[in-house]
């Protein structure tokens, strides 16, 4: 089993504000990405409907990931609150 903090998040624009959304996501990856504990962290935009958004990310430890969401331009991000829901699942991968 891993240790690693593996996460799937669905997120939705307020009406109206995906570029704004989408400026805010391009801002966070470009940080969250030099994160030491950060392995992966990808967002995709909905070709059919821009207004949501798949995050995917993975970080090495649980405690990065908490350390990530205590970082000020993840703090910032929420703040603007350009989002009508996010919805994540954790999840491991299968491995034999």
């Amino acid at each position: 089993m891993s240790h690693k903090a593996e996460a799937t998040a669905l997120i939705k624009s307020k009406p109206g504000k995906a570029a704004e959304l989408k400026t805010a996501i391009l801002e966070l990856i470009e940080e969250t990405v030099k994160e030491p504990g950060c392995e992966l962290f990808k967002v995709f935009q909905n070709d059919t409907n821009p207004e949501e958004f798949t995050l995917w990310e993975i970080f090495s430890t649980p405690s990065a990931l908490k350390e990530h969401l205590e970082k000020s331009y993840t703090q910032k991000f929420f703040s603007l609150e350009l989002t009508a829901s996010v919805s994540a699942i954790h999840h491991s991968q299968l491995s034999r």
